[in-house]
């Protein structure tokens, strides 16, 4: 793919992840457990993180957090929180996400940070250093829309879990 192909698909993301009608977006950068332990009869051994792997624990993530926020409707009709994921590797080969999410109750706006955090942290791959800000805006959606640290720049959006219903 060369590279004015991919400019045109960054813009296209860019005009068709619109965020103008969501409650209280937040910025959300959650790192990743690069391996964990998986017991295999009287020893364990290592799986490691790959894109798909990454991409299955990030949709766990969401079906929890929609379950906290929304209760019943998510489990039985489906409905989720607003989300926009992106999964990118560092220069280090770390995979992680940068992500923009939606929180839709004025209730829990003050806590929804920890919230975030407390259920990511449960999930099989996620790390406990991550970074969430409240009030994010078109700015955060250029950030993690960048090229950098994206091999290829199509599949770095985490189409499964992008949730964002007018």
């Amino acid at each position: 793919m060369n590279h004015s192909h991919t400019l045109r698909i960054q813009a296209a993301f860019r005009d068709f992840a619109k965020i103008d009608h969501w409650v209280a977006p937040h910025a959300v950068t959650l790192t990743m457990k690069q391996g964990v332990p998986v017991a295999n009869g009287y020893r364990s051994t290592m799986a490691f993180l790959d894109a798909d792997k990454a991409s299955q624990n990030m949709s766990h993530f969401h079906s929890l957090l929609s379950r906290q926020v929304l209760g019943k409707p998510a489990s039985r009709f489906g409905t989720r929180v607003r989300m926009i994921a992106v999964q990118e590797r560092s220069k280090e080969g770390r995979l992680h996400y940068h992500a923009l999410i939606d929180c839709p109750r004025a209730d829990l706006q003050d806590a929804f940070p920890a919230l975030i955090q407390d259920t990511w942290v449960r999930t099989q791959w996620g790390h406990r250093q991550n970074d969430i800000q409240s009030d994010a805006d078109d700015g955060f959606k250029l950030y993690f829309s960048k090229l950098r640290d994206k091999p290829n720049y199509a599949d770095a959006v985490d189409w499964t879990n992008y949730h964002n219903p007018d």
